[in-house]
């Protein structure tokens, strides 16, 4: 039998927990009802497991949270920049409270990668 790599099975595991945020945002998201992008939730790039992900925009979505290190954000940042890819970090509070304008900013980033 064939082993999935480590960042698959820890994206997998990851499917399975995700914060109310993360379900509110990832249900506006699903089946290309932004933009027509398509994304994916809790996925692997580059070393990372991101929280949302449009391989077409090479755009990363990642819902942070007050307890989250800023610096170990940045670093992260960073190193999915480096790798090509562009990043918005959304905080969860405005998720929940202005959803549409969230929804906007990411349909507006990622037809302006593709």
């Amino acid at each position: 039998m064939i082993r999935p790599h480590p960042h698959i099975r820890k994206a997998r595991a990851q499917r399975r927990w995700m914060t109310r945020s993360e379900d509110l945002l990832w249900q506006a998201l699903r089946n290309r009802q932004v933009a027509g992008l398509k994304f994916r939730r809790k996925s692997p790039a580059a070393s990372f497991v991101v929280d949302f992900l449009c391989p077409a925009a090479r755009l990363v979505v990642e819902v942070t949270g007050p307890a989250q290190h800023r610096k170990l954000l940045e670093q992260r940042d960073a190193a999915l920049l480096a790798h090509g890819y562009g990043v918005i970090r959304l905080a969860r509070e405005r998720i929940e409270t202005d959803l549409p304008g969230v929804l906007s900013e990411i349909g507006s980033v990622g037809c302006r990668r593709l």
